[in-house]
């Protein structure tokens, strides 16, 4: 049975622990001014560290986020059976989608545009294809051409509209919004607990977004393979990387499409991106994954406020920033 969404990838982790022990080398605070949340959420591991906060403060808060992440998937989902998407996906055609299902798939429309199609939500097609060529023969090698071209004669985002009341797809196609979903929910939580009153809280649904820094001023640290930390004080992280999720016995291809060529993009190992929003950062991880230096270079101005790190397959890393930033990862 072919899956509906791939497993999720998990390539940076916390650091930073809960603040009952030590955070960033900070001496240790009191247990009870402290509270960590973990489950899942869009499919992946999820947590949230709260800083400075009782601990009925903080279950009240996450009560509260379990039940906004509930109704989020029951929209966004590829996991649920009933789910906005998965109903969209089968009709092709959804009747009155509800607010969040039309500001997310007009977020990946809007950066789709932006990026010249290098994000595209009806990648899933490909994703289909190349999880049932590796069912069938899980030691072969990529794809044949004709069937890479056959899935893709059912990518193209400008064949999706939102309407008053509906959403349409072409009829071959099937969308996913995995490249941005996390991130979407991330701020939806986010926003959540600072309209609470909290501030300093890390959220982590996928991607990393911090509604500010620990109590005492010190960031929150996002560890990375072989290099520093993220130092995280505000914004979000999201990062992409075609190891988190290969396909075939022989890893010959992985999850991460360019929608181009219909293949697994190969520029780089690890694309890193901060931006204010989760969701932004979430989709345009993806989208610059399959992107040349000078392809990102190219297209960096369209997206203000964004900070890029990309290791190569050599190992060496290429930064790239696009004005305003503010400072809040280092």
């Amino acid at each position: 049975m072919r899956p509906d969404a791939p497993t999720r990838r998990r390539v940076i982790t916390i650091f930073a622990a809960a603040a009952a022990s030590a955070v960033a080398g900070s001496p240790a605070r009191p247990q009870e001014a402290d509270y960590a949340w973990r489950g899942v959420a869009m499919g992946a591991d999820a947590t949230i560290l709260f800083n400075g906060v009782e601990p009925a403060t903080a279950r009240s808060a996450i009560a509260a986020a379990a039940a906004e992440i509930d109704r989020l998937e029951d929209a966004l989902s590829l996991f649920r059976d009933n789910s906005e998407l998965r109903r969209l996906n089968r009709n092709k055609q959804l009747h009155a989608p509800s607010g969040d299902m039309r500001r997310a798939l007009a977020l990946a429309l809007d950066i789709a545009g932006r990026s010249g199609g290098l994000f595209d939500p009806s990648v899933q097609a490909l994703w289909e294809a190349h999880v049932d060529w590796f069912a069938a023969s899980p030691g072969a090698g990529v794809p044949p051409d004709e069937l890479i071209a056959k899935a893709r004669a059912a990518v193209d985002w400008r064949r999706i509209t939102i309407e008053p009341d509906s959403i349409r797809t072409g009829a071959d196609q099937r969308l996913t919004l995995n490249g941005l979903g996390q991130g979407y929910v991330t701020d939806r939580i986010a926003d959540l607990l600072y309209s609470r009153g909290l501030r300093h809280i890390l959220v982590d649904l996928g991607e990393q977004r911090a509604l500010g820094p620990c109590q005492d001023g010190a960031p929150w640290l996002v560890a990375r393979a072989n290099a520093a930390p993220f130092a995280l004080s505000g914004g979000a992280l999201a990062t992409s990387e075609g190891s988190g999720c290969v396909l075939g016995a022989s890893g010959a291809a992985h999850h991460l499409f360019d929608p181009r060529n219909g293949r697994s993009a190969s520029h780089w190992k690890t694309i890193t991106v901060h931006h204010r929003s989760a969701a932004v950062a979430d989709a345009l991880s993806t989208a610059f994954y399959a992107a040349s230096s000078d392809e990102i270079e190219a297209l960096l101005p369209r997206f203000a406020g964004t900070a890029i790190w990309a290791i190569g397959h050599d190992g060496r890393e290429r930064r790239w920033i696009s004005p305003p930033v503010d400072g809040t990862v280092g």
